[in-house]
């Protein structure tokens, strides 16, 4: 397995707030003005700002809420997974296909989420 790049940096939420609130929070309160790349900013799950070179997703998830994750790039998700289990590295996430990319998680060995991610048109941070 090899990290090619930092895909984007994930936010996670409590499941109780929306997509609408973290939203505001990042636009304006942070001050971010860059425009969406996936999600509407306004429901779902899942919403980045494309902040270029590396992406800021903002995730509802009470498994990862307050414990933000880094998302690093891969050629293959699925062979990275069988990698590390090997190396007895802790999978939190299983591998999926969510349309654009192919995601997985795994924690280190503090606890600390990590995405593996491979966008489908190979393109990296």
């Amino acid at each position: 397995m090899r990290i090619k790049a930092i895909d984007f940096v994930a936010c996670a939420f409590e499941e109780s707030s929306t997509m609408k609130e973290a939203v505001s929070f990042y636009r304006d309160i942070l001050g971010v003005t860059e425009d969406f790349v996936l999600g509407d900013g306004e429901s779902g799950n899942w919403t980045e700002f494309d902040m270029h070179p590396v992406a800021l997703a903002l995730v509802k998830s009470d498994q990862f809420a307050g414990k933000p994750a880094i998302a690093l790039a891969v050629d293959d998700v699925y062979e990275a997974i069988t990698e590390l289990r090997a190396k007895s590295v802790k999978v939190s996430v299983e591998p999926q296909d969510c349309g654009p990319c192919y995601m997985a998680g795994i924690e280190d060995p503090w606890g600390n989420p990590v995405i593996l991610h491979a966008r489908k048109d190979g393109t990296v941070g």
